[in-house]
């Protein structure tokens, strides 16, 4: 089976696009599904746009790849749509037509297809500080948001990790939120080798447990595993070349299941830091008051984005340039901006042989190579803002009710 001359391998869906990874190359197609609402070369311009020319250089990442629009013969679709039933999940088959345009983006999930051994570590770690809404509560939205979930019966019991602690820049904090992260997953810690994943929500601990086991270069030892994964997310976006020092453990009742009473919002990053930049971004909607009456249409704000960076060629990849945007940018604008670096996904890729040309981490006598990328920038419709603004109201009335609950 091939497309566009080349071999695919189904990988995974969503409601949007059906994920292929175009063998022996280092890249994956999204297919655009289309059932009921065509979408045309503009529209997907557009998202292509927003996220080439505004997410990945407000998010300062100067070593990404751009997404690119490739377009399919319509013989090729046909036999495509047909090979594709016997891989696509039933409850996603009611959605057959697809686009004849399809975007074209660096798979993540591996670092290099000529590598024997790829792994990777894909975290969304939701938004990073405390709403001024939330303050009284002295509570997150991903920590009362469980509630809301727990109630509607998305979830079995309250996850006891913090985006907070993942955004403190304290080592101590980050290993406790990896390990909540781990314990109880739900859709935000995957674990992939080779372009699959082998550890997510549905997987049991002792996978993850035994897929560190099998990895040299940390010794089967999960501390020096986290303690990895912490030196990449405090890193800088320049290629680096550091050496792993490990951390002390953790103390048993330090990592043992507590029902945290409050979020701490102490927070150290150093400005450099990967996380840093992301959490820049998603603070940008923290004082915004949404007009919910008259809010815009829900995608011309990328229009408008895109129109004016073309028209002024504004590199945004420019700090100064960057800092001139955002402080000259309608609120409402950057509101959505901050919702889709919110809801993104940081992907983690490593192998377990030595490549050239990655930055590296040096652990004992193995010298790791690494790349840190982002998923998930397209725009997101202003409704979003709207939602929010519903969800937090909703938020607060059931944790109210959770606190008279706990007192009576």
């Amino acid at each position: 089976m091939s497309i566009l001359g080349k071999s695919w391998k189904y990988i995974n869906e969503g409601n949007v696009h059906i994920v292929l990874h175009i063998l022996e190359t280092n890249y994956v197609l999204r297919l655009i599904k289309e059932d009921g609402n065509p979408v045309d070369l503009k529209t997907i311009r557009r998202s292509v746009d927003f996220v080439n020319l505004v997410m990945i250089p407000l998010l300062a990442i100067n070593d990404h790849y751009l997404q690119d629009i490739v377009e399919i013969p319509a013989n090729e679709l046909i036999e495509l749509s047909r090979n594709l039933v016997d891989f696509r999940p039933n409850h996603r088959k009611f959605k057959s037509a697809l686009s004849s345009y399809a975007i074209k983006d660096i798979n993540l999930a591996i670092l290099n297809a000529n590598s024997d051994t790829n792994f990777c570590i894909e975290l969304k770690p939701k938004e990073g500080f405390m709403s001024p809404h939330f303050k009284k509560f002295s509570k997150c939205y991903y920590c009362l948001k469980q509630f809301l979930k727990l109630q509607e019966r998305q979830i079995d019991q309250i996850s006891d990790y913090c985006p907070l602690d993942l955004f403190s820049g304290d080592t101590h904090r980050m290993k406790i939120a990896l390990i909540n992260l781990i314990r109880n997953p739900q859709n935000n810690f995957k674990v992939f080798k080779n372009g699959h994943i082998i550890y997510d929500e549905k997987s049991s601990q002792t996978v993850l447990e035994n897929t560190i086991k099998d990895m040299k270069v940390f010794g089967g030892s999960l501390n020096i595993f986290l303690d990895f994964i912490i030196e990449i997310l405090l890193s800088g976006y320049d290629k680096c070349h550091s050496i792993l020092k490990e951390s002390e453990g953790l103390p048993i009742e330090q990592t043992i299941e507590s029902r945290r009473t409050h979020c701490d919002t102490e927070n150290s990053l150093n400005s450099t830091s990967f996380l840093h930049k992301l959490l820049y971004l998603q603070k940008l909607s923290e004082y915004l008051q949404l007009d919910t009456k008259n809010s815009k249409e829900d995608y011309d704000y990328v229009h408008t984005v895109i129109d004016r960076v073309k028209k002024q060629k504004i590199d945004l990849k420019i700090a100064e340039n960057r800092n001139t945007f955002i402080s000259t940018t309608d609120p409402e604008i950057l509101g959505p901006i901050s919702a889709v670096a919110k809801d993104c996904s940081i992907m983690i890729s490593f192998s377990t042989s030595f490549e050239e040309g990655f930055s590296t981490i040096q652990i004992g006598e193995h010298k790791v190579p690494f790349r840190i990328s982002i998923t998930d920038l397209e725009p997101k419709p202003m409704k979003t803002l709207v939602k929010r603004v519903r969800t937090e109201r909703k938020l607060i009335e059931i944790y109210e009710q959770h606190l008279s609950s706990a007192q009576k």
